[in-house]
């Protein structure tokens, strides 16, 4: 039986509820900002990998052909690295106090309700995902606490596998497992040990080797899937994670990213992965299949409303689980 994770079901993150597609209020932005005359402003414009290497350009930073050396060797002493962790900051703020504004989701579904009241009650930000690596994730989520009023902001130690850690400690098995982060760009792999405590890495796979115009299928993804079980030498149990909304286990097909059409070669993606997909290439059975940030989200766990956000390829976010006290007499 699948694990379920534990979040509110209308809180199970949609297309609607895309940070990627949000309209950002452009007037906080700075005034000195590039895009600032931009007519209209989306959360991808501001806050992507393709964002930021645009931003290290136009401010002709050293490192701006480098995406992983500037964030490996973000020095906050350097006056360049600094004008550029500040615009993104900046940017960055314009994207979550749109999202916090009660104008943002206009969605009247139970969905969009639920998460204009969760963004609304937020009191904590989780910063994961490619672009929150070493130094400049830390210094990221200091100045965002200082741009966005009452929010705590915090950096995830695991920085772009933290999904892997989310689906781990989320299943608490204390046998070894394998888990799968199948991104935008790249496939983060890791066997899990002692309930999620620790994690061998595996070499990252590039997603375009499987893909089949432009789209991973259900070839590549067995491919993939395939060529892990090659690495890893044994069978083991399976969680995967993956860049696509997902509703109990399927895929939502709005026409974005590229898994979505996984939804098309599968009667039900958990149940066929389940079932026969993972045993065509030798490896144990599906504990869990989710959306990315909400992977990631799975990580952390607070007493009050608390948002992941991840920074990467594109702009994920989901909610974190929230502890629910219980009053014993």
């Amino acid at each position: 039986m699948l694990t379920q994770p534990f979040i509110e079901h209308s809180l199970y993150m949609q297309p609607s509820g895309s940070l990627n597609r949000l309209a950002v209020n452009r007037l906080l932005l700075l005034p000195h900002d590039p895009l600032v005359n931009q007519l209209r402003l989306t959360g991808s414009d501001l806050m992507s990998r393709k964002s930021l290497i645009q931003l290290l350009k136009e401010q002709q930073h050293p490192h701006a052909s480098d995406l992983r050396r500037f964030l490996t060797q973000f020095d906050p002493l350097s006056q360049r690295d600094m004008q550029v962790l500040t615009l993104f900051a900046h940017r960055f703020s314009a994207v979550i106090n749109t999202a916090r504004s009660p104008q943002a989701w206009p969605d009247n579904t139970d969905f969009g309700i639920a998460l204009q009241r969760h963004w609304q009650a937020t009191s904590m930000l989780v910063l994961a995902g490619g672009l929150t690596s070493a130094g400049f994730g830390i210094a990221l989520a200091e100045q965002m606490e200082q741009l966005c009023g009452n929010l705590s902001v915090i950096s995830s130690p695991w920085g772009s596998s933290t999904a892997l850690y989310g689906l781990a400690q989320t299943i608490a098995y204390q046998e070894d497992i394998l888990v799968m982060d199948f991104g935008a760009t790249g496939i983060k792999r890791a066997i899990a040990h002692r309930y999620g405590n620790g994690m061998s890495q595996l070499t990252e796979l590039e997603v375009s080797p499987y893909c089949d115009q432009g789209l991973v299928r259900r070839q590549g993804l067995l491919q993939a899937l395939q060529d892990t079980r090659r690495d890893i030498g044994a069978q083991y149990p399976t969680a995967i994670s993956l860049a696509c909304y997902l509703k109990d286990g399927h895929p939502i097909d709005y026409y974005s990213g590229i898994y979505h059409r996984l939804g098309e070669d599968s009667t039900h993606l958990a149940s066929d992965l389940n079932a026969s997909w993972l045993k065509q290439v030798d490896l144990g059975p599906l504990l869990l299949i989710e959306h990315d940030s909400t992977s990631a989200a799975l990580a952390f766990q607070f007493r009050e409303p608390a948002m992941m956000v991840t920074l990467g390829t594109g702009l994920g976010s989901a909610p974190c689980p929230q502890v629910i006290e219980s009053h014993l007499s």
